[in-house]
């Protein structure tokens, strides 16, 4: 799928180059990065309304933390297209659920964006929690955020 329709999102190919755009900027950005996630899961298949809905979410929280320094745990590892596709990932989007392609799930594996392997568990409290201690202990100014939401607010990890 080619990028040519997407201008503001082919200038991004990792967090920190949302760090430099405008807040005007990033709403157009957030209108072409849901026009691409619906393209690309028209084409994969996948969850799509998990992912529109986090769109304006996940450029928020890679624009305003230091990713992948801060660690971003998402619960609803189904919600993370956005965050794929930001965290160097676009280009392999068609890829997305297919043999030797992308993880539908954040992967540690996949990218150093992914700090947190997880499908949707309840574990993004106590998982960013004890990341958070760590880097205290260490002495880091690192932050951890846990992105929690649908069905995992109801096991008993979150409470």
């Amino acid at each position: 799928m080619t990028t040519n329709a997407y201008p503001l999102l082919q200038k991004v190919n990792t967090p920190s180059d949302l760090r430099t755009m405008s807040r005007s900027d990033l709403k157009a950005l957030s209108d072409e990065l849901r026009a691409y996630v619906l393209d690309s899961v028209s084409k994969t298949g996948g969850h799509l309304s998990s992912n529109l809905g986090t769109v304006e979410l996940t450029i928020a929280l890679h624009h305003v933390f230091n990713t992948p320094y801060d660690r971003v745990v998402w619960d609803v590892g189904h919600q993370t297209y956005p965050h794929k596709i930001l965290t160097g990932r676009r280009d392999r989007m068609h890829t997305l659920r297919q043999l030797d392609g992308i993880s539908g799930f954040p992967l540690r594996s996949e990218s150093e964006y992914d700090t947190f392997g997880v499908g949707h568990s309840s574990t993004s409290i106590s998982a960013a929690l004890g990341m958070a201690m760590a880097a205290k202990r260490k002495g880091e100014e690192r932050r951890a955020i846990a992105v929690i939401g649908d069905g995992a607010l109801t096991a008993g990890s979150a409470f």
